[in-house]
């Protein structure tokens, strides 16, 4: 089974890209990248427009599973509302469907949970009700792969990803990447408001391990959230991973008057068809301290 994997140079897309390579074999992942991908075969395009070589359609014509992971992912809440951005997500996606997939049957799009009305409770029966451009521009996607799969008699799985932490994450500037990165330096971590907002984070080999069991899903069960199902504060979260560095940190409270919101899933779907078990907080943390000590 061929699998082409769409922004396979991001932080979800490099980690399926590695695994599947591993479990498929790298003669049957392609990576669809704008930067050249070594660890399997690759097709990296220039520009909206793709200009691809007769090569790459040949090794397009051999995809079964297209997995679209490649997006604009806000680095930032203020990203969220980046119009260009936002916009360009439906003209790439646009521009993949356009190519020739011969033997294409069964397409994974990589949503967000940002497709959701804020709720006190988030799963899947949710009203879809994006707050944001770019929720607004990855609902309209689910909704162009899903028609195209139905005009196409292909199967389709919309996967909406919820919060993820793990090495590969520096490059977000949320608090658990920033807040790692201050304590591998000795510096204080600053910590807005009073850190009760409530959050549930995932785990990237978990997502990367939901995403790939997708792919031999048989029956259709409609979208699925690749959620965390343990949620707990801010502050919380920091207790954690002062524990796992092992430092006396400082902390730095800063004061904060803006919109609280927490967000907290029901990930009983994720459980029962895709993982049955999430990789436990304290041994995720360590996995990405250890990363982020490394890159300094």
């Amino acid at each position: 089974m061929k699998l082409l994997i769409t922004g396979a140079s991001g932080f979800i897309g490099s980690r399926l890209m590695s695994t599947a390579c591993a479990a498929l074999g790298a003669e049957n992942v392609i990576a669809f990248s704008s930067k050249p991908a070594h660890a399997c075969l690759a097709i990296v395009y220039y520009g909206p427009d793709f200009n691809l070589s007769a090569a790459d359609h040949a090794l397009l014509a051999t995809v079964e599973v297209l997995i679209h992971v490649g997006a604009f992912t806000p680095k930032n809440t203020l990203q969220a509302n980046a119009i260009k951005e936002s916009n360009s997500n439906i003209g790439f996606t646009e521009n993949l469907l356009a190519l020739s997939f011969e033997n294409l049957k069964k397409i994974i799009y990589i949503s967000t949970v940002d497709v959701y009305e804020p709720a006190e409770l988030t799963d899947e029966a949710t009203p879809t009700l994006p707050v944001s451009l770019y929720g607004c521009s990855k609902l309209y996607c689910e909704r162009m792969m899903a028609i195209f799969a139905a005009n196409h008699h292909l199967v389709c799985q919309i996967l909406r990803i919820g919060h993820v932490y793990g090495p590969g994450e520096e490059t977000y500037a949320k608090f658990l990447p920033k807040a790692i990165k201050n304590i591998v330096a000795d510096q204080a971590v600053e910590l807005w408001g009073d850190g009760n907002e409530v959050r549930s984070f995932i785990y990237i080999d978990d997502v990367v391990t939901a995403i790939l069991q997708a792919v031999n899903l048989g029956e259709d069960v409609g979208p699925i959230n690749v959620v965390g199902g343990v949620p707990m504060t801010i502050r919380e979260l920091l207790d954690e991973v002062i524990v796992v560095s092992g430092k006396s940190v400082a902390i730095t409270s800063k004061e904060f008057s803006g919109p609280k919101r927490n967000y907290v899933f029901d990930n009983a779907k994720l459980r029962q068809h895709l993982l049955p078990a999430e990789t436990d907080l304290s041994t995720g943390l360590q996995a990405e301290y250890a990363y982020m000590a490394g890159l300094a």
